[in-house]
């Protein structure tokens, strides 16, 4: 088909029934101009807040989105002027990538009441920058300002020594530690309180946009106005109890003792250093910790922040006795057997969860008898017994066990001697 032909065929289909697609259109525009009568053509001059919807997982927006500043609308004129909360302003995300660049977004706006229709907004589009949303651990900086005159600053301790940015990517890789500046007392007062952290990046300037987990840091630094040292015994401090049946046997500390730093008067009290508490709470071997000291305030260790604490756990022995039934093993279904005593008295010597263990049930030691001919045989008692637990002394430590045949209503031997017996002659 020619070129000319589909044109001619386009132009038959658009002129086809012309007079009834003009009056189709002159009836549409008159219907609308009588909507229009009938309703009011309002300008709201907002401020409208723009909402987000769809971002992507993982993502941020990073700038302040822009205000709706004007929104035309056609309403019936019984809803009279309308406000911020009429109105929905939202920018639809799904397309866009969270690349830490400007991205403008067109703006939708919708009336909450469905006779409103919305005929224009002011802007159409705003610009939008989505980055991704990351974490991540940087060093904690404290800075302290100039101690008071005739003042010395004893070492700064704090806590956590790590702190966790979150926010976007772009700024979130620019934070190179969280600083906490200190302004230390002017009358020798120890600092010992939370400061909030900033984020800043190499250059020392601060970050903005970031969150800081946790947001403070503790922070404490000792000020001496008379400083002395002293060498002090480690205390260690245990809390809890071993499992039942076993005790603490001995308590080792490494190192024995350390040095300390502080105000003459507050040393001149201290006896020891005492550790953080070691939890020996149900133990049934030897617990070993590292842990913090304990000091008092205004009392610093010297080159020594943590030590060993190893608390050796052994069971609790004792000496007990239990009876013992006699049970006969291997014994003959033909002969019968006997003992001259139904018990004995076992003296164990164990540890005491062991010996409460073994006594919760009937103790029965057994006594070999297999092959044992008829007869009486002395024999020695030998318990067996679970590890651990020793026999001290066995009473008696011997049983008589007597074998014996069962006896016939006639005896075979008187039998056949009577028919071997010759017969007399008359």
């Amino acid at each position: 088909m020619s070129a000319r032909r589909r044109v001619r065929r386009v132009v038959g289909v658009v002129v086809h029934n012309w007079p009834l697609k003009l009056a189709a259109i002159v009836l549409a525009s008159l219907l609308y101009v009588g909507l229009v009568a009938t309703q009011d053509t309002n300008t709201y001059p907002g401020p409208i807040r723009v909402d987000v919807v769809h971002a992507p997982d993982g993502s941020i927006v990073t700038n302040q989105l822009r205000d709706i500043e004007q929104v035309r609308y056609v309403a019936p004129a019984d809803l009279g002027q309308l406000r911020a909360e009429d109105f929905r302003a939202t920018v639809d995300l799904t397309n866009v990538k969270p690349t830490g660049t400007p991205v403008s977004v067109p703006v939708l706006v919708e009336a909450i009441d469905p006779r409103v229709t919305i005929v224009d907004i002011r802007p159409r589009t705003i610009q939008v920058v989505l980055d991704t949303s990351i974490s991540a651990p940087v060093p904690v900086d404290v800075v302290h300002g100039a101690a008071p005159p005739g003042v010395d600053v004893g070492d700064t301790t704090y806590t956590p020594h790590q702190v966790t940015v979150l926010g976007p990517s772009t700024a979130v890789n620019r934070v190179v530690a969280v600083r906490v500046n200190v302004a230390l007392d002017p009358g020798g007062l120890d600092f010992d309180r939370e400061v909030q952290g900033s984020p800043v990046d190499a250059a020392g300037a601060l970050v903005t946009g970031v969150e800081l987990s946790p947001r403070t840091v503790h922070v404490t630094i000792p000020l001496f106005t008379n400083k002395q040292s002293k060498t002090v015994p480690v205390n260690p401090v245990l809390t809890g109890t071993p499992a039942p049946g076993f005790r603490v046997s001995a308590v080792d500390v490494t190192p024995l003792t350390i040095s300390v730093e502080g105000d003459a008067d507050q040393l001149a009290k201290l006896t020891g250093a005492d550790t953080a508490p070691v939890a020996v709470f149900g133990a049934t071997r030897a617990v070993t910790s590292v842990v913090t000291l304990a000091l008092p305030s205004g009392v610093i260790p010297v080159g020594v922040t943590t030590v060993t604490v190893t608390v050796h756990v052994t069971a609790v022995t004792e000496t007990r006795t239990f009876t013992a039934g006699i049970r006969l093993d291997g014994m003959d279904p033909v002969l019968q057997y006997s003992s001259s005593v139904g018990s004995v008295l076992l003296t164990l010597y164990g540890s005491s969860a062991d010996l409460d263990r073994l006594g919760s049930t009937p103790i029965v030691v057994g006594v070999d008898v297999a092959g044992l001919a008829p007869g009486h045989h002395v024999l020695t008692v030998v318990p067996s017994l679970p590890s651990g637990i020793t026999v001290v002394a066995i009473a008696p430590p011997t049983v008589t066990v007597t074998v014996v045949a069962p006896s016939s209503s006639a005896s075979p031997s008187a039998s056949s001697a009577a028919s071997a017996s010759p017969s007399t002659t008359p």
